[in-house]
């Protein structure tokens, strides 16, 4: 069966939105779409993301990963690292200034793990959510062996690769293993540099199908990292363009 085609382009940025869900981070936007349905003549509709522009104007350490909890000889010390970007010696460096009295901390540059020392029992408590950046699992106590902790993993400071474009108020036809939705749209590499900017191109030029609309008239876009947290872009504006393909019946 033929089909007329109809292509509509979506220009979106922060600043052009109806309402912002998480405020300055500028990640959970919501925009109004007068003709996203196109109603009953409409056999199937397709969207994908054409470009995109985004600044790295967000931290490898953020609110998500920048509590370190210890308990020392019974004594417990919640240490909160100021947002920013670091690397292993940087992190560790803010860290000997913050750590409880007696609490020592190294990090080996051969096999690039840390490790803490302490002139008593330590442990670090499971509600710490720095466990990738230090190398250790997540949701579980560390306890010290002879008064020291060997992290088990490798210190990662990387950040997240990816940022990952979702549409919540759309069924796709794909799916996110991680996530396990079919919310996600596309995933824009992050190959550059803190504070440069991100420049995506679908050179494929691929879509996806739209099986669904939740909210007819509504497109909601968020942004996320790796871990599937809305990211903090610091209020700063970034342009992204998506296609949506009607597929009219004739």
């Amino acid at each position: 069966m033929a089909y007329k085609i109809d292509s509509q382009k979506l220009f979106l940025t922060p600043a052009g939105a109806t309402h912002k869900r998480n405020d300055y981070f500028n990640s959970n936007l919501e925009f109004t779409i007068p003709t996203l349905f196109q109603g009953p003549t409409v056999a199937y509709m397709t969207i994908k993301c054409l470009h995109a522009e985004i600044p790295y104007s967000f931290y490898i350490v953020n609110e998500y990963n920048n509590l370190l909890s210890l308990t020392c000889n019974g004594t417990r010390s919640d240490i909160y690292v100021p947002y920013g970007n670091y690397n292993a010696n940087s992190f560790m460096k803010y860290l000997q200034t913050a750590l409880p009295s007696g609490v020592t901390i190294s990090f080996n540059t051969t096999n690039g793990k840390f490790s803490l020392s302490f002139n008593g029992t330590v442990t670090v408590n499971s509600n710490s959510t720095c466990y990738i950046l230090m190398g250790f699992r997540k949701g579980v106590d560390i306890n010290s062996i002879n008064n020291k902790i060997n992290f088990e993993y490798l210190a990662n400071f990387i950040g997240s690769k990816n940022i990952y474009l979702k549409i919540p108020n759309l069924i796709l036809d794909n799916y996110n293993v991680t996530t396990l939705d079919r919310a996600t749209l596309s995933n824009i590499p992050i190959n550059v540099s803190p504070f440069s900017l991100i420049m995506y191109q679908n050179s494929s030029g691929s879509s996806t199908i739209v099986k669904s609309i939740q909210v007819p008239d509504l497109l909601v876009l968020q942004l996320t990292d790796d871990e599937n947290n809305l990211i903090d872009f610091n209020n700063t504006e970034f342009s992204i363009t998506l296609q949506i393909d009607f597929y009219l019946m004739q």
